[in-house]
Formats: C-alpha cells, sequence, structure tokens
C-alpha cells in the first residue's frame, strides 16, 4: 500500500509540474522517478497487497477532504510520497538490505526535489491573475474599495509619500488584503516588506542603482515575488537576464501618468515571445483596451486610473 501511496503522491506532483509549471524536465524528472520507485519492488511482492482488507482504507480526515489551493496540493502529496518511501525502506531492511538502501536513496532525492520545487509551486499561485491593480492615493481616495472580491493581486505605490506614511498604507492595506487572500506588493521600497507583511515588490531600474538585483533577491528570499519595469525591447532583454518573477511593459497605450511615448501592441507582442518571465502590460489599459492587450498575448495588465471601472 505505501508504495501506492508513494507512487499516487509523485503523479500528483508530477502533474503540478507539467500543468502548473509548465516544466517538461521536471515532469520527466518526476516520471523517471516514479519508474524507478517501481523497479525496486519485486512484482512477486505485489501478490501480496490487500487494499480492500486494509484497515486505513475508511478512515478520512477533514484535511484530506479540501485543498485551498494547488500549494498544498503540491506540499500534501510531496509529503505523502516522502513518508511512504520511509515505511518502505524501513520494512525493506527485514527482506534485504540493497532494498533498503535504494528506497533511502530515493527518499533524499524527494527532499531535494521539494526543496527545489516548493517556491516555484508558491510563486506559480501568486502570478495566477490576469487584472492587477496598481494603488496609489494620489489617484484613489478610496484605496481600500480596490480590494474586491475578483481582484488577486495589488501594489502599493505611493511616490507622494514618505517612508514612514508609506509603511503606515502598507501594514494596513497589506492586513486587508492578506484577509482577502490578495497578493500585495510594494512599489520601490523593497526593505519594508517585511515590516509590512507584503509578497513582493515592484522594482525599477533606478532602484538597482548601487545594488545588484541578485543581492535584492538573497536578501528577500525565493519566496518574495520581485517584478521589472521595461520601457523598450532591449530593457526587456535586460530585465529578463536577471531573472524576476515578471516583467511591466508599457506604456502599451497613452497615459497622462507617464510622459513617455507608447510602446505599443506589436512591441507588446514581441516582448511576451523573448520574455521568459511573465510580462504585465502597463499604461493606459481600460475596459475599452485590455481585449487588444489580450489579443497581442499577453494575459496579465496592469492598471491604475481604470482600476475602478473592472467587475
Amino acid at each position: 500500500m505505501n508504495l501506492n501511496r508513494a507512487t499516487e503522491g509523485l503523479r500528483v506532483v508530477e502533474e503540478v509540474c507539467r500543468f502548473v509549471l509548465e516544466d517538461q524536465q521536471l515532469t520527466v524528472k518526476l516520471k523517471t522517478l516514479r519508474g524507478e520507485l517501481s523497479r525496486i519492488v519485486p512484482p512477486s511482492l505485489l501478490a501480496h497487497r490487500d487494499s480492500q482488507g486494509d484497515v486505513g482504507r475508511e478512515p478520512y480526515t477533514s484535511d484530506e477532504g479540501r485543498r485551498a489551493k494547488v500549494e498544498d496540493v503540491f506540499r500534501a502529496n510531496m509529503k505523502r510520497a516522502q513518508e511512504a518511501v520511509r515505511v518502505l525502506e524501513e520494512f525493506a531492511k527485514l527482506l534485504k538490505p540493497v532494498y533498503g538502501q535504494k528506497f533511502k536513496a530515493l527518499r533524499f532525492a524527494l527532499y531535494t526535489l521539494e526543496k527545489e520545487l516548493a517556491s516555484r509551486v508558491h510563486k506559480a499561485e501568486l502570478l495566477d491573475f490576469n487584472l492587477y491593480v496598481i494603488i496609489d492615493p494620489a489617484v484613489h481616495k478610496e484605496p481600500e474599495k480596490l480590494l474586491r472580491a475578483g481582484v488577486k493581486i495589488v501594489q502599493l505605490r505611493a511616490k507622494q509619500l514618505n517612508r514612514e506614511d508609506y509603511l503606515r498604507l502598507a501594514r494596513q492595506l497589506g492586513k486587508k488584503a492578506k484577509a482577502k487572500g490578495i497578493t500585495f506588493l510594494l512599489n520601490d521600497h523593497w526593505q519594508l516588506i517585511k515590516e509590512a507583511g507584503a509578497d513582493g515588490v515592484h522594482l525599477g531600474w533606478e532602484d538597482l542603482k548601487g545594488r545588484s538585483f541578485a543581492g535584492i533577491r538573497k536578501t528577500l528570499g525565493d519566496d518574495k515575488l520581485i517584478g521589472l519595469s521595461a520601457q523598450t525591447l532591449g530593457e526587456v532583454r535586460k530585465a529578463d537576464a536577471l531573472k524576476p518573477d515578471y516583467i511591466g511593459f508599457g506604456p502599451i497605450f497613452g497615459t497622462p501618468l507617464k510622459a513617455v511615448k507608447p510602446v505599443g501592441l506589436k512591441a507588446l507582442a514581441k516582448a511576451v515571445k523573448i520574455s521568459r518571465a511573465p510580462i504585465v502590460a502597463i499604461g493606459g489599459i481600460c475596459p475599452r483596451t485590455y481585449k487588444q492587450v489580450l489579443a497581442a498575448g499577453c494575459s496579465r495588465f496592469a492598471v491604475i486610473r481604470a482600476a475602478g471601472l473592472f467587475r
């Protein structure tokens, strides 16, 4: 039965790699591990399996009956596989020491794989959005109203506020966003992430002056989102080389908030193709224009002035 638990758990993790992370190499790696697991146990031992008579067949805990997100599915099934392999390792020693050695090697391979995948699955959940709302107190007089049902991610941009006032507002919005399950990002102030309880930060190139992106990543850790801005295809390539979690590209259309020539939809389509990181389109996007963004191949878009117009 533990062989079943281990292979089934790994199959679920394999599907996460395939359909959530869309990573072919990891998918093949999980499939290979499942094959290795099955080959350790001689076929003759499988004949002794009694699934109908197993006393553990009926119990079903409340935790098993519900998963809130894909990350929970991943963690539960990775743990299930690890625990099952440990049981196989211990009892296999009663039959043949070499079986125990093989199961132990596989168990440690699963520990390494869990560490590699955990932050990626977590970030995949955070990046599961279309509409990205940027809250700016200079534009939004009642910013808390933007934390409405359906919004998955918001960023607090308030360049007119000093550090103290920004942190105060960030704490207020961050607490409410967390209660609603909304990903909450800061703009520029990466040093305040821990104090604000934020999930990450969006940076411009000016924020990297005198600092390295790798250094900020190391300080924040792999579980925090870091986005970078880009206004040209050259900056997209430059940003992508740093391996951010996403790139904000624009302005796509004209906007009074940016005195910059719009890059346009053709450039957006090219940015999506050349970037390994997800592209978030920004600039002049509203209910009237967002479908043009989607048609250009970009599934994520950010709004500021039009934030209250999407339902």
